[in-house]
């Protein structure tokens, strides 16, 4: 059998409205959920004496309480308690927390999706398709979480506002309501398609837009494709961070490219013209006569543009000097030929290290 109301609270029968309010203010204090995590007695008298305020602090339930007692509910006036416990807390708690109980919108958390991409697309820009998850209504339940033909319950312990203010000492801390993990309602039915989120993921296509001149951790973001907000909030934002896969030939920094390219000992030795790669397709480029392993040259304008209205950088081109290997014996004879008819100043470095670093005569 329930125990009397008065008795729950604490007053006598001809309490005023403020005794009754002043007294609920120290119980509920008292037994909080939040004050008493895990304390399953605590939260049981929580529920006692906010169901008795919530029926004596009515005037027309108080007079029915007074006249029938436990059995009001069977009679004209009872069956509203349920329906009004969210206006209750939102008179109680709004003055024991000293503050609006209103839930706070909060934008859902960013999602972040890596996308390896080659190097000519990130200088020319383009397109790709990325699968990603994207949250949805849930159609069983209609965005509520609850099982259909059932709803969501205002939480009794924050009265919907999804948090609660602990005094500490001096200061007022305000806290996830543990009950209902900040939410403001409880779900007795969750719905079975959603797990009572009220939406459900979806993979679609995301066709991803990449800028010429794109580099690496380049963010691409897409608005409002990240996760769910909370209590109605916006969803958070959907960032695609840019990976550029290494080239074969070209290297790149900043707007520059950098690129190697192979020449044979005649066409060092006595000069040519020789093809070399580059954003817009294949160039020739001299190469001077006497041309050493490693010099660089400058193409100016083959780099990359990072948009329409900015000039293009420049290409870098290396020569690297191939030494020949698995020579005829005709390439042989004439190498061995011309190694006979060098002369010291045609090799001005070798010339100079044997001199200075070696100590060399000859």
């Amino acid at each position: 059998m329930a125990r009397d109301y008065y008795e729950v609270l604490g007053v006598g029968r001809d309490a005023t409205d403020a005794a009754l309010k002043k007294a609920y203010h120290k119980l509920a204090h008292r037994y909080h959920p939040d004050k008493n995590p895990g304390n399953s007695a605590s939260e049981e008298q929580f529920k006692e004496v906010t169901e008795a305020y919530e029926v004596l602090s009515d005037s027309e339930r108080r007079r029915q309480y007074d006249r029938f007692g436990a059995r009001f509910q069977d009679f004209k006036g009872g069956a509203g308690f349920a329906n009004n416990v969210g206006d209750v807390f939102s008179e109680i708690f709004s003055d024991f927390f000293g503050r609006k109980n209103e839930r706070v919108r909060k934008k859902g958390r960013d999602r972040i999706f890596p996308l390896t991409i080659d190097l000519m697309t990130a200088l020319k820009g383009g397109e790709r398709e990325l699968t990603v998850p994207r949250a949805m209504r849930c159609e069983a339940c209609t965005g509520t979480g609850a099982a259909p033909g059932s709803a969501p319950q205002v939480c009794y312990a924050c009265g919907g506002s999804g948090e609660i203010r602990v005094q500490q000492g001096l200061l007022s801390v305000s806290k996830k309501c543990s009950y209902c993990r900040g939410r403001g309602k409880i779900i007795s039915k969750p719905c079975g398609v959603c797990e009572g989120h009220g939406h459900i993921e979806r993979e679609t296509v995301l066709k991803v837009r990449i800028p010429p001149g794109a580099d690496d951790d380049t963010v691409l973001r897409y608005a409002g494709e990240g996760e769910p907000g909370d209590h109605g909030g916006a969803a958070g934002d959907l960032k695609v961070t840019l990976r550029v896969a290494p080239h074969p030939v070209f290297r790149r920094e900043g707007t520059d490219l950098f690129c190697d390219v192979p020449v044979t000992i005649t066409e060092a030795a006595l000069g040519a013209q020789i093809e070399v790669p580059t954003l817009d397709g294949k160039v020739r480029m001299k190469v001077p006569a006497g041309t050493q392993s490693g010099r660089v040259f400058r193409l100016r304008g083959k780099g990359v543009a990072t948009s329409e209205n900015t000039d293009a950088g420049d290409e870098h081109v290396t020569v690297v000097v191939e030494t020949p290997h698995a020579l005829s014996e005709k390439a042989r004879e004439l190498l061995q030929a011309l190694g006979e008819l060098e002369e010291p100043a045609s090799y001005p470095l070798r010339t100079a290290f044997r001199r200075d670093v070696l100590k060399s005569d000859g």
